[in-house]
């Protein structure tokens, strides 16, 4: 009994992190269909940092969006973390409740305020996320999973009509307080 309450104080205890971005990378593979004009982190101050992306599209409207995602863990070298998953971001969005995408809808609703692509498809304008910091991770999808202190990365590829378009990798360190 007692080896439960402890196991579940350790699991409440450990939720509570600190979250630091660390380097993030943005590439367009089709550089007819657009560009990024931002891709950067910037330093609030000493302990906070935020994210800045914004890509120019080209070809417009966009109705067919899939996204996978990679969490991934830094042990000699980026190795996944959790499973991996490829969704269709316009079905996503036109019904984010969706019970099956836990890690989804958590980490949709940390970019949701700032950010553009809060809305179904299709999409007639640039994309962007404005000011993400890291206090919007912690007060996230953070909160509920109990991850060990290390560096992670969250692997983004981004396709449209079933063709890769981007790559956007977002690397981190989690510190437990």
């Amino acid at each position: 009994m007692w080896s439960k309450v402890l196991l579940l104080g350790s699991l409440v205890a450990s939720t509570y992190c600190y979250v630091s971005f660390t380097n993030l990378k943005c590439e367009m593979l089709d550089r007819k269909y657009g560009k990024f004009e931002r891709c950067y982190i910037r330093a609030v101050n000493r302990t906070h940092k935020y994210i800045d992306v914004y890509a120019k599209l080209f070809k417009i409207p966009i109705d067919n969006i899939s996204i996978q995602l990679e969490p991934m863990h830094y042990n000699n070298g980026y190795k996944p973390f959790l499973l991996g998953m490829k969704f269709d971001a316009c079905k996503y969005l036109s019904n984010p409740r969706l019970r099956s995408m836990l890690f989804v809808r958590e980490l949709h609703a940390t970019i949701a305020n700032v950010s553009n692509m809060n809305h179904t498809c299709p999409y007639n304008h640039d994309l962007m996320v404005d000011k993400m910091w890291t206090g919007n991770l912690e007060k996230g999808f953070l909160k509920y999973l109990p991850v060990p202190n290390g560096d992670y990365a969250i692997y983004g590829k981004w396709y449209t009509y079933n063709i890769p378009r981007a790559n956007v990798n977002v690397y981190f360190k989690i510190t437990n307080k």
